[in-house]
């Protein structure tokens, strides 16, 4: 795909692009965000928890029954969504942690000004 990275992705047909095209293309999504490298990282690692839950968690199952029917259909798969699923959890708390103390900082200084 030659051209400019968002000329590439008009002319990308999403139904018949290859798997690499589509990489390519979510990459070049990405690059057009002001989204840091571990932002980038948590957005994909979720996408692919989601992904790999989505036909497995319908509305009567829980995301533990869910992850149990994704285990059945596909070991390998549900063994690395176990692998990262903490690493996502634990930059997500750890991000909602650093956004709560920035605000109480930021509440603490507004309540001191005269």
């Amino acid at each position: 795909m030659a051209g400019s990275p968002r000329r590439r992705l008009l002319r990308l047909d999403l139904r018949r692009g290859s798997t690499a095209e589509l990489a390519e293309a979510i990459a070049a999504i990405l690059d057009e965000t002001p989204l840091r490298m571990d932002d980038r990282v948590q957005l994909l690692g979720g996408a692919l928890v989601m992904e790999a839950l989505r036909p497995f968690w319908t509305d009567d199952r829980t995301p533990l029954e869910a992850h149990e029917h994704l285990r059945a259909h596909d070991p390998e798969l549900a063994d690395a969504i176990e692998a990262i699923a903490p690493m996502l959890l634990g930059r997500a708390e750890a991000h909602e942690e650093s956004e709560a103390a920035v605000n109480a900082v930021e509440a603490l200084l507004r309540s001191r000004e005269p």
